[in-house]
């Protein structure tokens, strides 16, 4: 296992390069310009009378702001999605590439270290994973929300992953001043010696061609499905709680990370963001 900034990250023509499709982020740029274009529109019309109901244009100056906001994020993710730095595995014949870094935060350094090369001879096997995930609703009511995720994993000949699990845990901790931070890592590992590549986000080409490019030089084993819940149970001992609360932390969702301290300890939003702050600074 090699670790390489990205500037130095060897070239290779005959590369299969999976990232982030910047298709689905457009389509999402112009759906959201159009709601904002028609919004103001109609504010500037003074509203519309609809049903022998009239609407206020009040309401459409709000739609205006709310829709511009959702537009200008969608702008950024569809201007992230273009960059060079828009890649997450390059498979060629003398090894793999996984850039741990998410695309989205393409502002960052780009001297930091971000990119694992692995030969294929440090390649046990390779799966792909579906995973049923049920994380904490986002309205506090408790309950939970349900994502369909897929992953693609490889195992590893050598199973010490301590030097990739460092790397990782240094990226999450970074906030550069000044600089808009995502909350997004599509890279972790597991225990045995498991690197895991969360194939979400519109990732292009499929994740069975990355197992088709991987499959002509390691083993490929049965597909995984599982479920993973990380939603509060009251009969879950205090370890096992805040154990789920720092793997939500850890695969970016911040936001449950919170709502799960709140439901579990009964902390104050404060509080509960304070506590999985914490809690991430013991775990590096």
């Amino acid at each position: 296992m090699k670790f390489y900034k990205l500037d130095d990250v060897p070239p290779r023509s005959d590369d299969m390069v999976f990232k982030a499709s910047p298709i689905g982020k457009c389509v999402a740029l112009v759906v959201f310009s159009a709601l904002t274009i028609a919004s103001l529109y109609y504010a500037f019309r003074g509203g519309i009378d609809l049903n022998r109901q009239h609407i206020s244009p009040v309401l459409f100056y709000i739609a205006t702001v709310t829709f511009g906001l959702f537009g200008w994020y969608a702008f950024a993710v569809f201007r992230a999605s273009l960059k060079p730095t828009n890649w997450l595995l390059r498979c060629s014949t003398s090894g793999v590439l996984i850039k741990y870094r998410s695309f989205y935060n393409w502002r960052f350094p780009s001297d930091d270290v971000q990119v694992i090369g692995l030969d294929y001879s440090e390649i046990a096997w390779a799966r792909t994973v579906k995973e049923k995930r049920l994380s904490p609703n986002m309205d506090g009511k408790g309950g939970a929300q349900i994502q369909f995720l897929t992953y693609l994993d490889l195992g590893l000949t050598n199973t010490d992953n301590s030097a990739l699990e460092a790397n990782l845990q240094r990226e999450r901790s970074l906030s550069p001043d000044g600089m808009v931070t995502t909350r997004d890592y599509p890279v972790s590992v597991s225990p045995g010696g498991i690197i895991e590549l969360r194939w979400s986000g519109g990732i292009s080409p499929s994740v069975g061609k990355a197992i088709q490019c991987l499959g002509q030089r390691v083993k490929i084993t049965t597909a995984e499905k599982r479920t993973t819940d990380l939603v509060h149970h009251r009969d879950l001992t205090p370890e096992q709680e805040r154990g789920k609360i720092v793997e939500l932390a850890k695969s970016g969702d911040e936001i449950g990370a919170v709502k799960l301290a709140q439901q579990v300890y009964g902390y104050s939003l404060t509080e509960a963001h304070d506590f999985v702050e914490k809690l991430m600074g013991e775990d590096q």
